[in-house]
């Protein structure tokens, strides 16, 4: 199954932005909760709220499983696929462009250090969830067509495309919707929020001027010049993508496990 996500922000401002994004990894997440899935016995485990271990043993489960882990319901990390990433801004805007990407392979996230945590307690019901981590280099590859206005320079193009993003540092935060089945807690995320910062964005479109090289290598040039000032047009829409994404990824892990067996017993070691 693909779930689709359409998602508007207005801003009064200098932009407006439409996206669709389509991600295959969200498959799971339509299914009811008929029965409860145990915690793989072969994955560390901390105590609920240890800000401590639990950034150590996130970190080694997404560096160590790229190709997901089934009995985790974790998808395959290297790649995450999108399907399409649409994008629109008001022809006033510095950046008013119609950009559309397809089949967007992202690399990178299977090496994701966890900074920080805040929250996982035992009662879900009243617990902070917050992240903090960063990744070396973050690559999205895929199709793209576009046309508009990018500063001063007008854009017409199709072709292959890439987007790299350079020690990428990002922070998600999460409200929780807790249901009770036989006993047990489960949770999926009710109010999610993500901000993304990054030291460097490379971008590259081949064809930006429907053949003629010299002039798409020189806007390419042009874009990565002025890369800050584009990331900061653009960065509700990474936001957004970004946030889709780990939010799928959260929730899928979360369907079928109940809260508290993810954790150790209080009375259980620090790890296992």
């Amino acid at each position: 199954m693909i779930a689709t996500v359409v998602h508007q922000l207005d801003w009064k401002t200098v932009f407006k932005i439409k996206v669709m994004i389509t991600i295959v990894l969200i498959s799971c997440i339509v299914v009811s909760l008929t029965s409860a899935a145990k915690y793989p016995s072969d994955l560390p485990r901390c105590k609920a709220g240890d800000s401590v271990c639990l950034p150590k043993v996130i970190t080694e489960i997404l560096n160590k499983y790229p190709n997901g882990h089934k009995g985790l319901k974790m998808p395959v990390m290297e790649p995450l696929h999108i399907n399409k990433l649409e994008m629109w801004q008001k022809e006033n805007s510095p950046i008013a462009i119609n950009l559309t990407f397809n089949h967007l392979d992202m690399y990178g996230s299977s090496e994701t250090k966890i900074l920080r945590i805040v929250g996982f307690e035992a009662d879900p019901t009243t617990s902070k969830f917050e992240v903090t981590a960063s990744i070396p280099k973050l690559s999205l590859f895929g199709k793209y067509t576009m046309s508009g206005i990018i500063l001063i320079l007008p854009i017409l193009g199709s072709g292959n495309s890439s987007l790299v993003f350079d020690n990428v540092l990002f922070t998600a935060r999460f409200k929780p919707k807790v249901t009770e089945k036989n006993g047990k807690k489960y949770i999926q995320t009710k109010r999610y929020d993500l901000s993304f910062d990054t030291t460097r964005m490379h971008l590259h479109f081949e064809n930006i001027f429907d053949g003629n090289k010299e002039l798409s290598d020189d806007t390419n040039w042009f874009l990565n010049e002025n890369w800050r000032y584009i990331f900061l047009e653009l960065k509700p829409l990474i936001e957004f993508a970004v946030e889709e994404m780990t939010k799928s990824v959260v929730n899928r892990i979360f369907l079928k496990l109940p809260y508290q067996e993810i954790f150790l017993p209080s009375n259980g070691a620090e790890s296992e």
